[in-house]
């Protein structure tokens, strides 16, 4: 080749090679541009999806950014451990699903009627599909043979029986009024039998009930009831409870009128006769309802049974408010005392809180934290048979209240039935002050510990209730917490029955902004219509919050989560909350101690909706945005981190069973059968249920070992959020992330 096409050749490549130098720059910074700007979309579109709640698409869109980027890598991590933990809680529920099918078909084979139910609810519990389930073939035999043998024990007396069977129909089939109906009438049943039985003090819990009160508490009714009240459905009711109490064994033994066969048929007959009166009534008005009511008291009853005053007004009123709603009921003189005490706040005792169950049971509502009660264990549901050895059947809750308390420092021994084992608790009596600031565990010097993830910045707080001082605490914590460079807050609503009214507005004006609405009111009246905005800009609008609630968060609880959720200030995770949307009254009834306390009016959310539970309803309460719904095995391991927790000192010793001996059936040891919350057990049928079946078959052992891991899934739910959402806030794109990486190397 020519020299000169050779220079030519060397200059044209020369050429080539500096345009390259150039040029490839240039489109390579282009390149990285386009690739930064993908994943910086995927990026946001990850964190998105994490605040939505999709985590499995979350995973799938940030695992379309390389590795290499600590944030993202971390994203990763944490993503990946969550979806191990779900998948682990899957195959969990499968399994317990496979046992707890094979369980209660064991049980059909013997004709354990209840007991199948019992297995039954547990694999509805941890099914896939729960409406399949309730609607399979074999499960409806089920019903219907259980509905059977319901009426066989009626027929035969035994409401326990049936009380039991409609009782897990009435659960298992949440809508179906006739099973609430049927589970209502058995309970009376049981309750009158208590309370009318030998040697019970049955006149003490009714002494001083007045027929003028009740009249009263009617027309009160009829004036301020939230919505105008059905007096055709109350009279109804009220004459239905009074039948009821005429077919009770135990009051027929009581009381002479009733056992009188032609006595009663007469009482009946009459009180029938004013019900088809009633019933084919189109409507009926206050005046109507409150005359019949008189006849009976005053007139029917004098001339047939003649009960006295007392027990028909005591009865026929506890079935006429029995259409309007739970919260709604006559507080008769003799249970004044414990009523006021409840709101006060404070007092000497042992540390839980009572009620009458519908058996006339004497029923723990809840033990409150760091009291003598909740240390030992006693738990929600038990059932105080005994106190200091002494049976209180057929005592008032006022009288109960009496036995139970005392002079600070003196002790006192409770008698409890739980899952048919009664045990044996040695209380001291103490001041009981009750917090409702609670943390995530305890600091050595027992204080309480907030952070989740010190490094990160995310802390949780747990309120056990809304009381006077709540949100002065909540403030000086939350300060504490904002010196330490919060980042993210778990506010735990779950467990939380409510309280004031005051003091969930001034929590929830801590993280609104101002004039944002909080809750507003709406009743019959206009002095019943409210509404409370925040007030101020509240110190920590903008501190990213999740709430946490479940299906026992009410009342001042849903109002906090429902305006968080509804003002779009924080994400709401959990299960669907309780319901409860009414506001009550204390209404005094005339010149006596009784108070009617009424529903007059509704809370609304700042949507404007108010998610009060009423009978019937498809919708109720507050639907979290990310649901994380767990089931009761979980349910049990998350209560009892939060309860052990909650101790302080050394743990209480544990209680053995007051008779010395393990319940029929149980399939724990002793040691295992006396862990709180720890073991599920299916109730044992009464002995009578079945009893020659039973004599010819062997027991049939069927373990049912809580292996759940001791975690909280909702809780996880929640960090993982906060722990994204902060990242997200701090690094919007990923070459802050890289940026802030490189400034953590060169830092010394």
């Amino acid at each position: 080749m020519p020299e000169s096409l050779q220079r030519i050749g060397r200059t044209f490549f020369s050429t080539l090679m500096l345009a390259g130098i150039l040029i490839g720059p240039a489109r390579a910074t282009e390149v990285r541009q386009a690739a930064r700007s993908t994943d910086d979309e995927l990026w946001r579109k990850t964190v998105n999806l994490v605040g939505a709640g999709d985590f499995g698409s979350a995973s799938d869109a940030i695992r379309q950014i390389k590795p290499g980027v600590p944030l993202t890598d971390q994203v990763r991590a944490w993503l990946d451990a969550y979806a191990g933990k779900q998948k682990a809680r899957r195959e969990l529920n499968r399994e317990d699903y496979d046992k707890y099918v094979a369980y209660a078909r064991q049980r059909i084979e013997r004709k354990e009627f209840v007991d199948a139910l019992g297995w039954l609810r547990w694999a509805v519990d941890v099914a896939e599909d729960r409406d399949a389930l309730l609607s399979g073939k074999w499960v409806q035999e089920l019903v219907n043979n259980s509905l059977a043998s319901a009426d066989e024990a009626r027929q035969d007396n035994r409401w326990r029986d049936a009380w039991r069977i409609y009782t897990q129909l009435a659960e298992l089939y949440e809508r179906e009024p006739r099973f609430e109906k049927l589970e209502r009438e058995a309970a009376t049943h049981l309750r009158l039998d208590n309370i009318f039985k030998k040697d019970s003090h049955w006149d003490e819990r009714i002494e001083h009930v007045q027929w003028r009160d009740a009249k009263q508490a009617l027309d009160y009714i009829d004036m301020y009831y939230v919505v105008p009240p059905d007096f055709k459905q109350i009279a109804e009711h009220g004459l239905e409870q009074l039948l009821l109490l005429a077919e009770s064994n135990a009051a027929q033994e009581r009381f002479a009128g009733l056992g009188n066969d032609a006595d009663r048929a007469d009482f009946e007959a009459r009180i029938r006769a004013r019900l088809d009166q009633i019933r084919a009534a189109p409507s009926l008005g206050r005046s109507a309802a409150v005359d019949h009511f008189r006849r009976v008291v005053k007139d029917i009853n004098t001339q047939t049974v003649r009960l006295p005053e007392e027990v028909i007004v005591s009865e026929l009123a506890r079935g006429a408010l029995d259409p309007l709603d739970e919260f709604t009921t006559i507080i008769w003189p003799e249970e004044t005392e414990e009523f006021e005490k409840h709101t006060r706040g404070d007092f000497i005792g042992v540390g839980i809180s009572i009620i009458k169950n519908r058996m006339d049971e004497i029923e723990v509502v809840t033990p409150l934290d760091d009291t003598p009660a909740f240390r030992a264990g006693v738990q929600a549901g038990d059932i105080i048979t005994k106190v200091d050895g002494n049976s209180l059947e057929g005592y008032s809750l006022n009288k109960v209240v009496d036995t139970i308390t005392g002079p600070a420092g003196t002790d006192v021994t409770l008698t409890i039935r739980r899952d048919g084992q009664d045990l044996q608790f040695d209380l001291t009596r103490t001041k009981v002050k009750i917090a409702s600031v609670k943390g995530w565990q305890r600091n050595p010097d027992e204080t309480w510990n907030h952070w989740l993830d010190k490094e990160n910045g995310i802390a949780y707080i747990r309120l056990t209730n809304f009381q006077k001082n709540t949100a002065e605490d909540l403030a000086n914590t939350m300060s504490q917490l904002q010196a330490e460079k919060l980042n993210g807050l778990i506010l735990d609503l779950r467990w939380n029955p409510g309280g004031l009214l005051d003091s969930a507005w001034q929590v929830t004006s801590m993280f609104l902004h101002d004039k944002q609405t909080v809750v507003s009111t709406k009743g019959r009246s206009r002095d019943d219509d409210h509404t409370l905005p925040a007030s101020g800009n509240g110190a920590y609008a903008d501190v990213p919050l999740v709430v946490l609630v479940d299906e026992s968060s009410a009342s001042a609880s849903e109002i906090v989560s429902g305006a968080i959720r509804d003002n779009h200030r924080g994400i709401v995770i959990g299960e669907r909350t309780f319901g409860k949307f009414s506001v009550q009254n204390l209404i005094p009834l005339g010149p006596s101690r009784a108070k009617l306390k009424l529903t007059t009016a509704r809370y609304y959310l700042p949507s404007g909706d108010s998610l009060h539970r009423e009978p019937g309803a498809e919708t109720w309460g507050v639907e979290p945005e990310i649901p994380v719904r767990l089931v009761r095995k979980e349910q049990s391991k998350a209560f009892l981190l939060r309860r052990e927790a909650d101790l302080l000192g050394p743990p209480a010793p544990k209680n053995a069973p007051a008779d010395d001996e393990k319940a029929d059936g149980a399939d724990t040891t002793d040691d295992e059968a006396k862990k709180p919350s720890d073991e599920i057990a299916i109730e044992d049928t009464d002995k009578a249920a079945d009893a020659d079946d039973k004599d010819e078959l062997p027991p049939l052992e069927q373990p049912d070992e809580n292996n759940r891991p001791a975690e909280d899934p909702q809780v996880d739910a929640a960090l993982l959020v906060l722990r994204i959402q902060t990242l997200a806030d701090d690094h919007p794109t990923i070459a802050t992330a890289d940026r802030d990486q490189r400034d953590r190397s060169a830092s010394p």
